[in-house]
């Protein structure tokens, strides 16, 4: 955002940081952000707080607002936090990020010297940066596993793991695990692995070694899922030799649930080792589906979740634990409630193939009732992706160039939110794609899994477009996992897996742990001791907070509803209160409460009131006055606190209930005023015999006094008396007057500290008292201080020159465009004046002219031009025009296929003289299309005609002859249309 006329402008703002880079040594670093700022910031590098200079080694590209720092051939002593700070007059920001640089991978064995030891602590030291990470692994029940990692860092960082957040220890028997440090002798950094004897199934979960040293944290991740043989194993020697399932004690809970609702059932199991938990339903194992989802909460409890029930979900669910101890079953009957209206034919379920279609049908008992389909949560609204359908009582819902993220669960929706279920199945070479949003607690580990349907196949995973590191990514068969430990902020983006020309999406959206405020402070009591001073005491809240807190004292006049601010203590469990500390005299009462950056406590009342009186301080004393004949005189001082108080004037006391009067008969008049904690005495039109006054006040705690002086002026101003602020527009008429009390006395016109000179556009005119500066046609920089200046006094005058307002006269309404690929797009904006600025915004940014968006001026018009558009250019635009906006909302469609009809060869027969029309169709108006026969372009005539009508294109052979039979095709770029035509005789008389 640009700054307005008047303002500084607006302080540095960092829209992209600079992320951490890693490199091996002798490579090249990068750090890139993009930052903005009116005026242009200045943008300069550091590390270890010395400014960088330019070098052989190193430079700083910058690219209008991007801004980069380019490292070549990166050494060890590279490697540390880089911070580019920017500057403008508005304000200043920085960001940082850290360039680690690693120790490139070994190569073959040669004859090498002896090994060169590690610097010693303090040169290069270093935080922990993973060497190798751990590798997801899928297993079988009761195969061993060993998970390793290995870290460097200066010192030697010391490696530890965690289950799913959780100490080893916490979770297994010693006897179940085993951790094998190491050191390799040609490797550096240390290794630890962690052996998992005979896995059972509770071990699947998210493993996360953890490296640390005094510089620093870093952690690495990976899954292992444990799973079940397709033929029953031998049992693990700590448990039973066979599972035995249990008879139900009692009759199982009852849950009613609607038809397209929701059923979630909940388990809690406790244990150790840890219990293995099978779900089952009507006596028949569960496995997870689209509509079955089988999770562990974060209070540990085991939740399946059926999605969109259907009658054919009723029946007994069982939740089965087992362990070494024993084992336990919950049992709940579901039933499901159908509506009294219901589809007359339900959806089911269909299959479709990557970039083909898939047909969801349904049928509804009256042809009159709405309907809307959904895709899980979200609705679908018609379009080119969801083609919608409806005759008579059938429901269509068309679904074209189907891909990985297309699979999933779809409803048909009646009044009354009546639904109908089915399943959608991709097939393609993703066969499991990523859930549509992964929502993950700060600090938790996030997993994400996709199945492909080939083994071994390299995908690439990205977030927002980057690639991301290769060491949170396992590929194993046809599963690959991505695994971010310890998520943050900046881990939250649009996560993408990517498999030749196919891919699957995740939101990946990181919440943040919410804190609770401190509790409320205990045995709050007030004490009335000593005269005017109140003991207020509390004890600490319990149990005591974890994070650091202050106390915040509160006061309220009895009477009042409002409650004021006393002081902010941090460990006190005491404090005085003295008179001092309130405004004005009266009984007041306390409160206190706890304060922490998660928020604060409810307050606690102490019990009771104290009577206060406060005890005057001089803030700000009197001053001397010096005035000229026949001006006012004005005397002040400030108390720090409200207290009435006594004016005299040489000796002789003002009534103070009598704010205006005179000291006696004739003489000299006076006006008393106390606005708060101010007190001042106004003596009007001072005469040359009141010169050597004395001014005195006096109130409890406080006495002061001051001199009035009365001093010669050949003039003086009598209009205006005070500072006049002006506003215009422009081409108005200006006139500033100064009237002086001597008529014919000189004065001189300033503007904004020099002196102005006279011309066409400023005219200074004079007229008895009357000085006067005139402005003809006012423009904006014009704007400024003026001053009047005669000698020893000044009249001041603030103008203002506005532009006129700015109105869009079209578009007036919010504009929808929807272009494909390539297409020129142009966004059109007319104002009411030629000379008007504008500012065009794409998604909230200023946009800034360059080859892939034009700003076009023409008369009162402006446009933004899109040459070639691409789905990326899409977006919500603005035209900014003063205070007034016009909206423009472009959605640029990537148009995989030009030729909409025929999709394959057309054979045409034809007997001679006969009419033979080929017909193709595009999906867009404008595009040209070329017509050959047997490879040779046609050429139009009586005998062929070419015809263009909106999408649709014709070949017409009006009277075919014998000759006209081959192959025709209608051609647009790469893509081709074919009609195959054969003429025949019309046989013999």
């Amino acid at each position: 955002m640009k700054a307005s006329s008047g303002d500084q402008g607006s302080p540095p703002c960092f829209l992209r940081f600079p992320r951490p880079v890693r490199v091996v040594s002798g490579a090249e670093a990068e750090l890139k952000c993009v930052v903005l700022g009116e005026p242009p910031p200045v943008v300069v590098w550091e590390k270890g707080g010395q400014q960088l200079a330019a070098s052989e080694r190193l430079s700083f590209p910058a690219d209008g607002a991007e801004h980069g720092l380019l490292l070549s051939g990166a050494l060890p002593t590279d490697a540390g936090v880089y911070v580019c700070r920017a500057r403008n007059v508005a304000g200043e920001a920085y960001a940082a990020a850290a360039i680690t640089v690693l120790e490139p991978p070994a190569s073959e064995p040669e004859p090498q010297p002896a090994e060169v030891p590690l610097p010693p602590p303090g040169s290069g030291e270093g935080a922990p940066v993973f060497l190798t990470g751990p590798r997801s692994q899928w297993v079988l029940r009761g195969a061993e596993v060993v998970l390793t990692c290995r870290a460097g860092g200066l010192p030697e960082p010391t490696l530890y793991w965690e289950k799913d957040g959780m100490a080893l220890d916490e979770v297994w028997d010693s006897s179940h695990f085993a951790l094998e440090p190491g050191r390799a002798e040609d490797s550096p950094g240390a290794s630890l692995a962690l052996r998992i004897l005979a896995a059972r199934l509770p071990d699947s979960g998210v493993y996360v070694c953890h490296a640390r040293n005094a510089h620093g944290h870093a952690q690495a991740g990976a899954l292992l899922q444990v799973q079940q043989p397709p033929e029953s194993p031998p049992p693990d020697p700590d448990e039973d030799p066979a599972p035995v399932v249990e008879p139900l004690k009692c009759a199982p809970k009852t849950f009613w649930v609607n038809e397209g609702k929701h059923a979630k059932f909940r388990c809690y199991v406790m244990g150790k080792p840890e219990p293995e938990i099978e779900w089952h339903w009507e006596g028949l194992p569960l496995l997870p589906d689209r509509r079955r989802l089988m999770y562990r909460d974060r209070d540990g409890g085991f939740v399946l979740k059926v999605l969109y029930c259907q009658a054919k979900d009723r029946g007994l669910y069982v939740c089965a634990a087992r362990n070494s101890a024993g084992q336990t079953l919950s049992a709940v009957q579901l039933h499901v409630k159908e509506p009294r209206l219901r589809f007359t034919r339900p959806l089911q379920d269909v299959e479709g193939r990557e970039h083909g279609i898939a047909v969801l049908e349904c049928k509804v008992p009256n042809s009159r009732i709405p309907t809307a389909w959904f895709r899980e949560d979200q609705r679908l609204l018609p379009c080119r992706k969801y083609e919608q359908i409806e005759e008579g009582t059938v429901r269509r819902l068309i679904i074209h160039r189907l891909k990985a993220d297309d699979d999933g669960v779809y409803l048909c929706e009646m009044r009354g939110r009546v639904r109908t279920v089915a399943n959608v199945t991709v097939k393609g070479p993703i066969q499991k794609r990523l859930p549509r949003k992964l929502d993950v607690l700060e600090g938790e580990n996030a997993v994400l899994l996709v199945e492909t349907l080939e083994a071994g196949v390299q995908g690439r995973w990205s977030r927002d477009g980057e690639e991301l590191p290769a060491i949170c990514q396992t590929t194993s068969g046809h599963m690959h996992a991505l695994v971010l430990p310890g998520v943050t902020r900046e881990d939250a983006g649009e996560v993408t897996f990517s498999l030749g020309n196919s891919r699957t999406t995740a939101l990946l959206r990181v919440k943040c742990i919410k804190h609770s405020p401190p509790g409320p402070p205990v045995s709050a009591e007030m004490f009335k001791g000593q005269k005017n001073t109140v003991l207020l005491t509390w004890k600490p809240p319990e149990p005591a907070p974890e994070t650091p807190f202050i106390y915040r004292l509160e006061r309220q006049e009895v009477g009042s509803e409002d409650w004021v601010q006393c002081f902010s203590i941090e460990k006190a469990g005491a404090v005085e209160v003295p008179g001092d500390c309130v405004p004005s005299e009266g009984d007041y009462r306390f409160r206190i409460c706890a304060v922490s950056g998660h928020g604060r406590s409810p307050h606690v009342v102490f019990h009771g009131s104290a009577h206060l009186v406060p005890t005057a301080r001089l803030v700000a004393g009197l001053e001397d006055v010096q005035v000229y004949n026949g001006e006012d005189a004005v005397f002040s001082l400030d108390l720090s606190t409200i207290i009435q108080g006594t004016w005299f004037l040489n000796g002789e006391e003002l009534k103070s209930n009598e704010p205006e009067g005179q000291v006696e008969p004739g003489a000299l008049r006076y006006h008393v005023e106390q606005k708060g904690l101010q007190h001042r005495l106004i003596l009007h039109a001072v005469k040359h015999q009141d010169s050597g006054a004395l001014v005195g006040f006096s109130c409890p705690g406080v006495q002061d006094s001051a001199a009035l002086t009365i001093q010669e002026s050949p003039v003086h101003i009598l209009s205006p008396q005070n500072k006049v602020s002006l506003t215009f527009t422009t081409s108005d008429r200006v006139v500033l007057t100064c009237e002086l009390s001597r008529v014919d006395f000189p004065a001189t016109w300033y503007k904004d500290g020099q002196k102005v000179e006279e011309s066409e556009l400023l005219v200074v005119k004079m007229d008895g008292r009357k000085h006067r500066l005139i402005l003809p046609e006012a423009k904006v920089q014009d704007s400024g201080e003026f001053e009047c200046r005669t000698e020893g006094v000044s009249a001041f005058f603030n103008v203002t020159v506005q532009d006129p307002p700015v109105h869009i006269l079209d578009p007036r309404e919010h504009v929808f465009v929807h272009a494909i690929t390539s297409e020129c797009v142009m966004l059109a904006c007319e104002v009411d004046r030629e000379d008007a600025p504008v500012r065009w915004y794409k998604d909230g940014q200023e946009v800034e002219e360059n080859d892939f968006m034009v700003l076009e001026n023409e008369g009162p018009h402006r446009r933004l031009v899109l040459p070639a558009t691409q789905p990326s250019d899409g977006g919500e635009f603005q035209c900014v025009a003063g205070d007034e906006r016009a909206y423009f909302t472009v959605t640029i469609t990537d148009v995989s296929s030009w030729i909409v009809y025929p999709s394959g060869k057309v054979y045409v027969a034809a007997v001679r003289l006969e009419r033979v029309v080929l017909t193709c169709e595009l999906c867009r108006p404008w595009a040209e299309v070329h017509w050959t026969k047997d490879g040779e372009e046609v050429v139009e005539s009586p005998a062929l005609l070419l015809q263009k009508e909106d999408t649709i294109r014709r070949l017409v052979l009006p009277a075919v002859q014998l000759e006209d039979s081959g192959e025709y095709l209608c051609e647009i770029d790469d893509e081709s249309a074919s009609f195959t035509v054969t003429v025949t005789g019309m046989g013999t008389a």
